[in-house]
């Protein structure tokens, strides 16, 4: 999905844990800073709400609910600093801020919309144990080495900090200008638990029906002439809506269009 504006660059279940975050209480606050989203970045739409006839109205915003409740859960309410790292035009920070945290976003040179610019290789411009939370959201398909990047996403997590990493299962071609990767939740545990991380959740959004009918939508709908793009996208939205309200949780955390993973860094 392209929720991202520079992010391309870098580097060319559903078991609730017993224990909660109370370790991130004690992890330190960075100073805030203004980053109020550009004419340009308003100009992609509203992802977090949007309307019936888009083409990813389901997807969308069944990941807003899904952000939603894992940063209540995990987050309760504490003020914490927080990195995105690769952070385009950051459609999740609204959902981040409402629980009080500072959140600042790190992109390459270009994206007026980041707090800071990320260096040339793609690393964060940060000392190790930086950060007590990061969000990575829908960047890891379109980074050359996922292993490199998920180490710095490491190196700059304090310990015991947070991940919120989302990315794709099954989704069409999409490069921004390049689009490398796919997982199965499988694979992706298995990716994010090799980095060191220790998963707490993997949520899969919308399972496999859904993501069958979204990429048909998405293979014949650009073709249609535009007269009739909003009611052919309504139709498949509403149909992928009701096949994917039939699909279990733990079928979803297995094979569908998007994953969202937390873990903790330990």
């Amino acid at each position: 999905m392209e929720t991202k504006g520079c992010k391309n660059r870098l580097l060319s279940t559903n078991s609730i844990p017993e224990t909660g975050c109370s370790h991130l209480k004690e992890m330190s606050e960075a100073p805030k800073q203004d980053t109020s989203p550009s004419k340009e970045s308003l100009l992609r739409g509203n992802r977090l709400y949007p309307r019936r006839y888009e083409r990813n109205f389901w997807i969308l915003s069944e990941m807003r609910r899904s952000y939603e409740r894992l940063v209540n859960e995990y987050l309760g309410g504490m003020q914490l600093d927080i990195i995105d790292y690769g952070c385009g035009n950051m459609p999740y920070r609204p959902l981040f801020e409402s629980q009080g945290a500072d959140y600042r976003g790190y992109d390459f040179e270009g994206n007026d919309m980041a707090f800071g610019n990320l260096n040339p290789d793609g690393s964060l411009p940060l000392p190790d144990d930086a950060t007590a939370c990061l969000v990575s959201s829908q960047v890891l398909e379109h980074v050359a080495d996922v292993h490199l990047y998920l180490s710095e996403a490491k190196r700059v997590l304090k310990p015991n900090g947070i991940l919120f990493l989302s990315t794709h299962g099954v989704w069409r071609y999409h490069p921004d200008p390049t689009d490398y990767w796919r997982w199965t939740g499988e694979g992706l545990r298995k990716l994010i638990t090799d980095a060191g991380f220790e998963i707490q959740e993997l949520v899969g959004v919308v399972g496999p029906a859904g993501s069958g009918i979204q990429l048909l939508q998405d293979a014949i709908g650009q073709k249609l002439p535009r007269i009739l793009q909003k009611a052919f996208f309504l139709a498949c939205q509403t149909f992928l809506e009701l096949l994917d309200r039939r699909c279990s949780a733990e079928e979803k955390a297995k094979d569908s269009s998007v994953y969202i993973c937390v873990a903790f860094n330990r």
